[in-house]
């Protein structure tokens, strides 16, 4: 069996727990959608030299949005404590494995409770293993790759009845983790609903036969991520999704090459992301799509390998970027002054209508409200 046709069989099984296209999808007036991405330093991005590596963001989405190029990250600079941070608008510091809650309520938690909203608006899809259901309590999280590895080692560690990595009972192996063990792998369902339907699930496997062998068929775990929560964004239409790319992470192994790649395939998805958004006419006017990048990385010579890691004090460490687009955007236009990440979450409140009550950063002036 081929990567792809192993990752293709993971997002089929992951969208057994989805509806059908447009179900129960509430009329909302305003959506968010929030992209963050591992460490990219300024250049391999937003630097002469590193614009060849995102044309699309750089080309294509930048003439439309509200952009922060100068978003600096204050707080500690891994995964968990630093998108903890941008959801909660405090500088967080716990576990940095999802091992604990983050100390301050997020995003998700303040608008469910404001708003009175179901489990079923508040959504987590992400390739990072670290960003378990901890990361908000209350949100739907999907961890992508973590399921895929979780149910391919069952089988070779001779702990499932199926005994070969074939299509058909990798993809048992997965419903089955599914079902009985996604608490364990970091997943968070917080609500037994219509998901869970056999019917549901059924129609929706049957629905996804060509889906999973047309030209979508994903290679990378990130390509995986951005396909899932699609599906999310199609079937179920959440007032808030997060998705976390890392394919940029591939950085900690030591190959340039393919922390490049990762980060040219970071550029297209966030592009397909949005001409999705675009092409969906329930999306399209109501929608908002922020991209950011949660840190940066260490620069060359530095005792920590330069990009092999996200340790430093240093500005090629800590200074990030900001990218909005859609209604919350306004006029666009390029802010050059400094912001912070934890400015993020209640400038995202305020639009969506709801307050960041506990949230240390302040309502960015250039958000439209």
């Amino acid at each position: 069996m081929t990567r792809r046709t192993l990752l293709s069989v993971l997002a089929a099984a992951v969208s057994q727990r989805l509806g059908p296209a447009g179900w129960a999808a509430p009329k909302l007036s305003r959506r968010l959608v929030l992209i963050t991405i591992g460490g990219i330093r300024r250049q391999e991005s937003w630097s002469k030299a590193g614009l060849r590596y995102i044309p699309r963001l750089s080309g294509d989405l930048l003439p439309q949005s509200l952009f922060y190029p100068y978003t600096v990250n204050e707080g500690v600079t891994s995964h968990f404590n630093t998108i903890s941070s941008i959801l909660t608008g405090v500088w967080q510091h716990v576990d940095d494995w999802g091992g604990e809650k983050p100390s301050n309520p997020t995003l998700f938690q303040q608008f469910q409770s404001q708003t009175h909203s179901n489990p079923e608006q508040t959504w987590v899809v992400t390739s990072n293993k670290q960003l378990t259901a901890n990361i908000s309590p209350g949100a739907n999280v999907i961890l992508s790759k973590q399921l895929m590895v979780e149910a391919v080692e069952r089988i070779i560690n001779g702990q499932s009845s199926r005994g070969r990595l074939e299509r058909e009972q990798i993809l048992a192996e997965m419903t089955a983790v599914l079902e009985t063990d996604s608490e364990r792998i970091g997943w968070g369902v917080p609500s037994e609903s219509a998901f869970r339907d056999p019917q549901i699930k059924q129609t929706f496997l049957s629905a996804l036969t060509a889906f999973i062998h047309g030209p979508d068929a994903p290679a990378t775990g990130d390509e995986l991520t951005f396909l899932i929560a699609r599906e999310v964004l199609r079937r179920i239409a959440p007032a808030m999704l997060m998705i976390n790319f890392s394919d940029v992470e591939v950085a900690h192994s030591g190959t340039y090459s393919l922390h490049l790649g990762g980060i040219n395939r970071t550029d297209r998805l966030c592009h397909r992301m949005w001409e999705f958004i675009q092409a969906t006419p329930s999306l399209k006017d109501n929608t908002t799509l922020i991209v950011m990048n949660e840190f940066g990385r260490d620069p060359d010579g530095s005792g920590t390998n330069g990009f092999f890691n996200h340790r430093t004090d240093t500005e090629s460490c800590r200074m990030a970027w900001t990218m909005v687009l859609g209604p919350a955007a306004g006029q666009p236009q390029v802010v050059e002054r400094v912001v912070r990440q934890i400015d993020i979450a209640p400038s995202i409140a305020s639009w969506m209508g709801f307050e960041s009550t506990k949230a240390a950063g302040a309502r960015l002036s250039e958000f439209h409200v």
